[in-house]
C-alpha cells in the first residue's frame, strides 16, 4: 500500500500507458491470427485486417507517449502482453463457432479498450498533459467505432457461420464500406431480400 503512495502522478500516467501498450500488442497478436481464422469468411478477415492496422497505429501512438517522459515501454509488460495475446488467439479454435466467437471477444476487447482509454484521458487530464489526453482521446473515438461495427457485423458472422454467407462485393470492400457499416440498402440485406 505504501508504494501506491509514493507513486507520482506522472509515474502513474507512464504505469498505466504501458499497460494500454501492452494491451494494444495483445490485441494485435490475436488479430494476425484472427486473419488467418476467418480465411473462409472474406468479410470477417477484411474487418479483421482493418482492426489490426487501427489496433498498430493505436500502440504506436501511446508508444509515442510513453518515450515522451524519457520512458522505454516495460519489456515485461510487452511480453506479457504477446504473450497473453498469443494465448488468447487459440482459445476459441476449440470451437467449432469460433468465427462468432471471435466476434464477441473482439467486442469485449474494444469495450475494455474504450474504458482503459476513458481512464488514461482522466489521468492525463489530471495530470495536465493534454497532448496525452488528446492521442487516447483519438484511440478512444476509434475503439468506439471499431466496437460499433464488430456489433453491427454479428448477424452477418452468424449467418456466414450457420453456412448462409451473403458474400460482399469486392468493389464495397474497397471503398471501405465494410461488413457492419451502414450501407445505402441496408433494411432490404436485414430481410433477406
Amino acid at each position: 500500500m505504501e508504494q501506491s503512495n509514493t507513486k507520482s502522478q506522472q509515474d502513474w500516467l507512464v504505469t498505466w500507458l504501458e499497460d494500454a501498450l501492452a494491451m494494444e500488442n495483445a490485441l494485435a497478436a490475436v488479430l494476425k491470427h484472427r486473419i488467418s481464422d476467418a480465411k473462409d469468411f472474406p468479410e470477417i478477415a477484411e474487418m479483421d485486417r482493418m482492426h489490426l492496422a487501427e489496433t498498430l497505429e493505436h500502440a504506436n501512438r501511446v508508444k509515442q507517449a510513453v518515450s515522451r517522459f524519457g520512458s522505454k515501454p516495460s519489456t515485461v509488460k510487452s511480453m506479457f502482453g504477446t504473450m497473453f495475446g498469443m494465448m488468447n488467439a487459440p482459445m476459441t479454435g476449440m470451437y467449432k463457432d469460433e468465427i462468432v466467437k471471435n466476434c464477441l471477444m473482439d467486442y469485449a476487447a474494444e469495450q475494455f479498450e474504450v474504458a482503459s482509454y476513458s481512464a488514461l484521458i482522466a489521468a492525463a487530464t489530471e495530470f495536465g498533459d493534454m497532448e496525452t489526453a488528446n492521442l487516447c482521446r483519438q484511440n478512444l473515438q476509434e475503439d468506439q467505432a471499431m466496437a460499433e461495427r464488430i456489433l453491427a457485423g454479428l448477424p452477418k458472422a452468424v449467418s456466414a457461420q450457420m453456412g448462409a454467407p451473403k458474400p460482399m462485393p469486392g468493389d464495397l470492400a474497397r471503398g471501405g464500406e465494410l461488413f457492419g457499416q451502414p450501407q445505402a440498402d441496408q433494411s432490404a440485406s436485414m430481410n433477406g431480400d
